[in-house]
């Protein structure tokens, strides 16, 4: 595995997901370390609304807070209330940085200000991750951060700062204190991935992606790819056994729930919409304009696939193309535009700066 993933924040998030989402005990992926403590995933990339009172307390500041700050994963543990809330970064920063107008949101939402937005929770330790080299530097920038804030009046949250690292062909993730304390851990690290090989291919552990989080021209490509072969398979795999004669109805969501184990629903509304327009773009239109005119019981109809067949030979055609691996969808960005059959969620709130 290209040790260049651990700085990549797509690949970050989707290690934290698979932390925390149920594997079986023997033959887990990623190991579920946060799972094994009791957290689940409760929201993936969705900003986090400030309450007014402190919104107006962080605009009457002399300091630059963003006031809907939008954390990479929130996991929640319901038995006693406690949370932890990420940032995954592929670098340390300082604090003049234009990052630490995030970071300086990050912690005041993981202060007193997380309990009344997210009651029944009561508190919440912000997570930073970044590779392990730089978690020292990143530690000493969330202190400084902390410290304007306390300045200034405001109340800013606990910070623990995680480190991935590969090392004898295994994927170590570290933490610190301040974690060990709030989770009830005994290590310093684990190994959540063994038997590592240069040639490893990460594609199986991405369960969701997003333009956003992706700075790398070249990883975007190869994300959107793996989405949309992970959606094809999952599609040929549905019609596979499909008789002729009975229609096969699928959404685009209901095809992203099932590759993703349900991860999809957790995502925020900008980021849903983003996955819903590449899957139908880039795959159900391909698929419907292919076959329109070959058969006409294919249709696509706002986000719904139907097929039905009524030969067995139309069948052995339909999956004879879609199985090819010789014909590649586009795996480019489709336009972005306003889909209202496509955009049911609401817009995630503006933030006021």
């Amino acid at each position: 595995m290209n040790v260049d993933l651990v700085r990549d924040p797509t690949f970050q998030l989707n290690i934290l997901l698979w932390m925390a989402k149920e594997q079986p005990t023997e033959g887990y992926r990623v190991r579920p370390v946060f799972f094994e403590h009791g957290f689940k995933t409760i929201y993936i990339q969705q900003p986090f609304p400030l309450p007014e009172e402190t919104s107006k307390a962080a605009r009457e500041s002399s300091l630059s807070i963003k006031l809907a700050p939008e954390p990479e994963l929130i996991l929640a543990r319901t038995r006693n209330g406690k949370a932890l809330y990420f940032e995954a970064k592929a670098d340390s920063f300082s604090p003049d940085s234009s990052n630490s107008k995030q970071a300086r949101g990050h912690l005041l939402a993981t202060g007193p200000a997380f309990a009344e937005v997210l009651a029944p929770l009561t508190s919440s330790l912000l997570c930073y991750v970044v590779p392990d080299d730089k978690r020292a530097l990143m530690f000493d920038c969330l202190s400084d951060l902390a410290g304007e804030l306390s300045g200034q009046g405001l109340e800013p949250g606990s910070f623990s700062c995680h480190g991935l690292r590969i090392a004898d062909h295994e994927l170590i993730y570290i933490w610190d204190s301040v974690f060990k304390d709030y989770v009830g851990e005994s290590a310093d690290s684990i190994s959540i991935i063994d038997d590592l090989e240069s040639h490893t291919d990460p594609s199986p552990l991405i369960l969701v992606f997003s333009e956003e989080d992706c700075p790398n021209t070249d990883n975007r490509d190869f994300y959107r790819r793996v989405i949309l072969d992970q959606v094809r398979a999952r599609l040929l795999c549905d019609v596979q056994s499909l008789p002729v004669n009975q229609e096969y109805e699928i959404t685009v969501d209901e095809l992203l729930m099932r590759t993703s184990d349900r991860v999809f629903e957790f995502l925020g509304g900008a980021r849903q919409r983003s996955l819903r327009l590449l899957v139908r773009e880039n795959l159900f239109k391909r698929i419907r304009d292919h076959w329109q005119q070959r058969q006409r019981s294919i249709t696509l109809d706002g986000s719904t696939l139907r097929i039905r067949w009524e030969l067995a030979d139309e069948k052995d055609a339909f999956l004879n193309w879609l199985e090819d691996r010789r014909i590649k969808f586009d795996a480019s960005r489709p336009e972005p535009r306003r889909m209202p059959l496509l955009d049911n969620l609401p817009e995630p709130t503006a933030e006021e700066d």
